[in-house]
């Protein structure tokens, strides 16, 4: 189509500009052969006066069967002294099958100044495209080889040695962690030695007296403090299931214990005031307040020291 296209025009300019002579001209290839895969420029050697205009016909893509475009039609300037130009068109080729390929004729246009359009009709060269010559006497069919195989360096392992040790490191130190502290030890082995309860109510009953949280208008997080000692307490003395029930319950369960009468009393009065403060949003008074304290010490020291007199 692009050759019909070409012969249209060159009829269409001498029409127009009138009768021409039709001009031979070799085109050059860049070297004489190529390898299968290598790329050669085709060139158009092209001389005319400065601002004279040219045309040059672009081949097809194939241009022949088995020979391909890598780069389209460009155009270089090689000098242009006392008014008359040199250009060369060029187009980059290739081919992956050896053979001689013979390149179609290319036609040119010039428009002179005259007004007559000159016509030039470049002759094909012809492509040699060779294959690697195999030595035929030397050449011996060999199997074919599987994948080479490397040995594996210190390099290429290393990360991954130092990963798999870290790793087991950590699992050997949750699984020790978890073991000593279901055997109420420390991590290197040591027994974990608890504090008596009393010690740790009597702690803990100092530490919020220390606070004034009802001299600061905060009585219900010190009843709360109070309360809350005070059932830690009773369940590790006394074996009571005190923080997940009311105090009604647990009272009724302590009242079972061998607790002295009196000492349970001002208890169970304690735990009464406490619900209500917490609960009913009760104002105890300050003797209330003060006394609540003294009264949960009382009940620490009298049923550690009956603990003492049973054993």
């Amino acid at each position: 189509m692009r050759r019909l296209l070409s012969i249209l025009l060159l009829l269409a300019s001498i029409s127009v500009f009138g009768q021409n002579d039709m001009t031979g001209r070799k085109s050059l290839l860049s070297r004489d052969s190529i390898l299968i895969g290598d790329q050669i420029e085709w060139v158009f050697p092209l001389e005319f006066k400065a601002g004279e205009a040219f045309y040059l016909e672009e081949p097809d893509d194939p241009v022949v069967p088995g020979v391909e475009t890598i780069d389209g039609l460009r155009f270089d300037t090689l000098s242009a002294r006392k008014g008359i130009m040199k250009v060369e068109g060029k187009i980059v080729l290739t081919s992956f099958d050896s053979g001689s390929y013979y390149l179609p004729n290319l036609l040119a246009l010039i428009e002179r100044e005259n007004g007559q359009v000159d016509t030039i009709l470049f002759d094909g060269p012809v492509l040699e495209v060779n294959t690697i010559p195999i030595d035929t006497a030397d050449y011996v069919i060999k199997e074919i080889k599987g994948q080479m195989k490397y040995p594996v360096t210190f390099k290429e392992v290393a990360s991954w040695s130092l990963l798999a040790l870290l790793i087991a490191a950590i699992i050997y130190v949750i699984v020790r962690y978890i073991i000593y502290r279901r055997e109420n030890r420390t991590f290197f082995g040591k027994p974990i030695v608890k504090d008596p309860p009393h010690i740790v109510a009597l702690r803990s009953l100092d530490k919020i007296h220390k606070q004034k949280l009802w001299q600061n208008s905060k009585q219900k997080q010190f009843y709360t403090a109070v309360t809350d000692t005070l059932r830690v307490y009773i369940a590790d003395r006394f074996g009571i299931a005190a923080m997940e029930r009311p105090s009604g319950e647990m009272l009724e369960d302590l009242k079972k214990e061998d607790v002295d009468p009196k000492i349970y009393d001002e208890v169970a009065e304690l735990f009464a005031r406490a619900d209500l403060v917490k609960f009913a949003k009760y104002e105890a008074g300050t003797e209330e307040n003060e006394e609540t304290i003294p009264t949960a010490v009382r009940f620490v020291n009298a049923s550690y020291q009956q603990e003492i007199e049973e054993e």
